[in-house]
């Protein structure tokens, strides 16, 4: 059985951590006599320099570079975080998930096909241009032709809608789809300037152009990305004039740049770090429950995990408490359905997969496969996929699963995964709609193989239905009693294996005031002050 030596690393760094961290600090060496007074002045101005540099400038850790900064092309979560400062959608989310106004300042819905939306006059994209409704055509024309945005354009009628004026835009939909407001809230359907976009080429996700409080400055591979605050904005200025978002993969660098000054917040911190965090007077933490589920894809185009007997032992077979404690350390909660309890029509009712090893031999036998056999399973840089992958493959091995652990670069990562590529691999998605649509039709509907978000390639008919009833249907008790049905089949038929519902975890500098989150989950970095 192999062993899982990172997973055992991580708890002994923390064990140490503990021990040393609510230590007092080493206390300075005395200044020779007479000249001790202009040492401590000279320091205690030294240290206001530095507190006063700071103060336009908030630098903030996440573990990876974006895959691109165009709006349409990716739905990776750290490039979502960044490209959010610096575009807008027609309408958005309030604190309670209501729609609410944005770059359109009113709307209105003439029949179940057809919505008007009114512009903000006056609003100015980064580049001078003022946004105008021909701005809104050519970005549908984009979200048209995106395959990330697949699942969240829904039934828009592309050839049908139309500018009116340059303040006035008509969509359209080729039948009803209930939750259209909120997936048009959704960062994938930003609006961009036909301008920039169409002059950066092929180069467009490397010069993103937008209306948000922030504007690109630059971007440093794998190292740091810069933005300004957009002078013109048409809404409340950014209390943080400059923000700049580093990547730093390792989670535990993350927490000791938070504690040492080197970053204002540290995104997705790990659990063993919050106990010595919150003992520093330095440091805050603040954790939001989160829209997402973390899971083991797998590839159901792929033998053996085409035979949904292979995936059910494999579910069988994988001791999600273990997981949940050693790797998660408890936070959030052991997923028990195919998206978050926080997501409307969530199926609390599912019957769980308990932790049974001769369950899963027997599966496996049935399938053909008694000797098991072997498998790889794919993650990116992340330390908690990593420490899970091995978990995973001292687990597996108690069946005769013989796992190979196959690390790769973020972006390379994520092509294989859309690609279809991969036999397994980890990941989470967020259902940052607020909508079962988002969270379900996404990952498990036939048409969005891949890059549309179904990356373990499932297929069933009767779930499509299902789907397409649940987003069509504007009867909410009918779309919900789809989803209930839906989640019912895609649990028995294990195209993933759900692992955890987590919280976002954050640690911030005790100087900030306003830290937290919009009903999306994105943080709310414009409010962020000194």
């Amino acid at each position: 059985m192999k062993k899982f030596t990172r997973v055992l690393a991580l708890l002994l760094t923390f064990v140490m951590l503990t021990a040393t961290g609510c230590g007092s600090k080493k206390e300075e060496a005395s200044a020779p006599e007479g000249k001790a007074e202009t040492k401590t002045e000279a320091t205690a101005e030294e240290k206001k320099d530095a507190k006063a540099e700071t103060k336009d400038t908030l630098t903030i850790a996440q573990s990876a570079d974006p895959v691109s900064l165009d709006p349409y092309g990716t739905t990776d979560t750290p490039a979502i975080r960044v490209a959010s400062c610096m575009f807008e959608t027609l309408v958005r989310l309030d604190d309670e998930g209501n729609i609410a106004p944005a770059l359109a300042e009113s709307w209105e819905i003439v029949d179940d096909c057809t919505y008007v939306f009114k512009l903000r006059e006056g609003v100015k994209f980064h580049n001078g241009e003022e946004l105008k409704a021909s701005d809104i055509a050519f970005s549908f024309e984009k979200i048209a032709e995106s395959p990330h945005a697949s699942s969240l354009r829904a039934t828009i009628d592309f050839e049908n809608s139309k500018v009116v004026d340059d303040y006035t835009f008509e969509m359209k939909m080729t039948e009803p789809f209930g939750p259209i407001l909120n997936h048009l809230a959704h960062p994938v359907m930003a609006i961009v300037n036909e301008k920039a976009y169409t002059e950066a080429g092929d180069a467009v996700g490397q010069k993103p152009v937008g209306t948000g409080p922030y504007k690109f400055v630059s971007w440093e591979a794998s190292d740091r990305i810069i933005l300004a605050k957009n002078e013109e904005y048409w809404g409340e200025a950014p209390a943080i004039p400059n923000v700049i978002w580093r990547t730093i993969p390792e989670v535990a660098t993350r927490s000791i740049e938070v504690e040492a000054g080197g970053v204002d917040i540290a995104v997705d911190i790990q659990a063993t770090d919050i106990a010595r965090l919150e003992n520093s007077k330095d440091v805050k933490i603040f954790k939001n429950v989160a829209s997402s589920v973390n899971f083991i894809g797998l590839n159901t185009t792929m033998e053996p995990f085409s035979d949904v007997r292979v995936r059910q032992a494999i579910n069988y077979a994988i001791d999600k408490s273990a997981i949940y404690n050693v790797v998660y350390q408890g936070t959030g909660t052991i997923a028990e359905a195919p998206m978050s309890p926080v997501v409307w029509a969530y199926n609390d009712e599912l019957p769980q997969y308990e932790y049974n090893i001769e369950k899963a031999k027997e599966l496996l036998a049935e399938a053909g496969y008694p000797d098991g056999f072997k498998m790889t399973m794919t993650t990116d840089e992340s330390q908690q996929r990593q420490d899970t992958a091995e978990m995973v493959q001292s687990q597996l091995a108690e069946i005769g699963i013989e796992v190979e652990i196959r690390p790769l670069e973020r972006t390379t990562y994520i092509g294989e995964v859309c690609a279809g590529t991969l036999e397994a691999f980890s990941l989470g998605w967020s259902s940052d709609t607020g909508d079962p649509d988002y969270a379900l039709y996404a990952s498990f509907h036939s048409s969005q193989h891949g890059e549309g978000g179904n990356m373990s390639f499932y297929t069933n008919p009767e779930v499509d239905k299902l789907l397409e009833t649940g987003r069509t249907s504007t009867d909410q008790e009918e779309r919900k009693e789809a989803y209930m049905k839906a989640q019912e089949i895609v649990w028995e038929e294990v195209p993933c294996i759900f692992l955890q519902c987590p919280e976002d975890l954050y640690a911030y500098n005790a100087d900030l005031k306003n830290v937290g989150v919009y009903f999306d989950g994105q943080l709310r970095i414009p409010e962020i002050s000194f």
